[in-house]
């Protein structure tokens, strides 16, 4: 058991590290200008309109979204990104017609994502107001009243406030706002279609 795990956590090492992922990533997206091409091969249309959806409601396989996601979340957020799709011919007017899902599909992502965003920013200026709040009425009752109960209800109301605040800024702000600029970078990329 303790080879295994040994040998688990060598494996570890050699692989969770920055210096193994950036040659990964180097090796497998990026070009000498620095921006990051990834290549989408696409035998049968199938594999690319969702059969289930047509007209203005036609749709791409949920596969390629999702293919596009893990492409490119192991990229850094500012990096341009070259989509090629291969193997399948599409005249201009479907070309044109899957360059529009792709965006529309990354606008309505950013559209969720940015909804969140503004609930977490007001989240943390609400919690900002009552911390400041509470605490001006825990200094108020400290000087003038001195009375242990609204005493500890208002510490009690800034603590809980600062920690939520600080929370909601570290974790969920951070997470969003990075989550909105991965998105951005993937309605930002280009698309071509190649033989």
């Amino acid at each position: 058991m303790n080879n295994f795990k040994k040998r688990m956590n060598e494996k570890i090492k050699m692989y969770s590290n920055d210096e193994y992922l950036s040659g990964y990533i180097k090796n497998e997206f990026l070009t000498d200008d620095g921006d990051a091409d990834i290549f989408l091969n696409i035998e049968e249309r199938n594999e690319l309109f969702d059969s289930r959806t047509v007209g203005d409601q036609l749709d791409l396989v949920s596969d390629v979204y999702d293919f596009i996601e893990e492409k490119t979340s192991m990229l850094e957020n500012d990096v341009q990104i070259h989509l090629h799709i291969l193997g399948i011919k599409l005249d201009s007017k479907e070309q044109e017609l899957v360059k529009h899902m792709l965006k529309e599909h990354f606008a309505i992502e950013l559209y969720k994502v940015e909804k969140r965003y503004k609930r977490i920013k007001s989240k943390i200026f609400k919690l900002i107001g009552i911390g400041i709040v509470s605490f001006i009425s825990y200094l108020l009752i400290n000087l003038y009243i001195n009375y242990d109960f609204f005493l500890e209800v208002f510490g009690f109301l800034f603590s809980f406030a600062l920690w939520e605040g600080l929370d909601s800024i570290l974790y969920d702000f951070s997470e969003v706002k990075n989550n909105r600029e991965a998105i951005c970078q993937n309605l930002l990329m280009n698309i071509d279609f190649e033989k």
